[in-house]
């Protein structure tokens, strides 16, 4: 019998260590930008770099690349990308910035690493992990997880109704999105999708962060989000409950096909 490894045999800590390294790098980011003087921007830019690597090195030592969805993904789910792509196309809506091409290769880059990094973290490796205490948990708590990564929002001068706000749209995507990990067994076409939903807000992210840090209400975005939240759940609960139901039928199926022959009589 093999031995088991620190994720299989304390799932829970593990993705609680995890969740850890990233507020730790965060945190080294930010002071590396305050000592350094740095601009701004620059700290979500170093922060994922650093995760990147991180990210990185974990899926190389586990060899989980494709077990965390790093393989094709399949015609017949096509229709299952309908509603992950819908914040995607709310952001391509509003004003964009004219920020100089350098800003404009810089965000690029930098949302690349944030698709790869927070959906490899949590629709890859925490789901993963977390699969074997039950599907509901893993989608659940890594959702939960994912969600409150974006509390150190408040810290930017966000307005407290924002920042709840966002954790509850955060955790609907989330949990939307780890259901459709799941039953397309794909990780990738979330990552270019969520490279492109923050590549599309960052060059809008002036405008943005104005109306987040202000203490007036914006009644349609409050709307908006709530809405989507709505439907990102029951579309999470629906996906899920079919990704439960066809892992059902496969172990029914095998443990058929298992069962000895009985000879019939002649």
């Amino acid at each position: 019998m093999s031995k088991q490894k620190f994720h299989e045999k304390h799932p829970y800590l593990f993705v609680i260590i995890l969740e850890l390294i990233i507020i730790v790098v965060a945190l080294i980011a930010g002071t590396i930008t305050f000592m350094l003087k740095l601009p701004e921007y620059t700290l979500y830019g170093i922060t994922m770099v650093i995760l990147a690597i991180i990210t990185s090195l974990i899926l190389l030592k586990m060899d989980w690349w494709k077990t965390i969805g790093f393989q094709r993904f399949k015609k017949k789910h096509l229709l299952l990308l309908i509603i992950p792509v819908i914040p995607l196309i709310g952001n391509l809506f509003g004003t964009f910035n004219s920020i100089g091409l350098g800003f404009y290769i810089y965000y690029f880059f930098m949302c690349l690493f944030v698709g790869f990094v927070e959906e490899g973290i949590y629709r890859g490796i925490m789901l993963q992990t977390l699969l074997k205490k039950g599907v509901w948990k893993a989608v659940i708590i890594s959702s939960l997880l994912f969600s409150l990564s974006h509390i150190m929002n408040a810290l930017a001068g966000w307005n407290w109704s924002h920042v709840l706000l966002q954790l509850t749209y955060s955790f609907a995507i989330g949990f939307g999105w780890s259901a459709f990990a799941l039953r397309t067994r794909t990780i990738w076409p979330l990552m270019i999708i969520h490279f492109l939903i923050d590549f599309f807000s960052f060059i809008k992210a002036e405008n943005i962060i104005k109306s987040l840090q202000s203490s007036q209400s914006d009644i349609k975005g409050i709307v908006y989000s709530l809405i989507l939240s709505v439907i990102f759940i029951v579309y999470g609960i629906v996906v899920t409950k079919s990704f439960i139901k066809e892992k059902r039928n496969k172990a029914c199926n095998k443990q058929d096909s298992e069962q000895p022959t009985i000879p019939v009589p002649q």
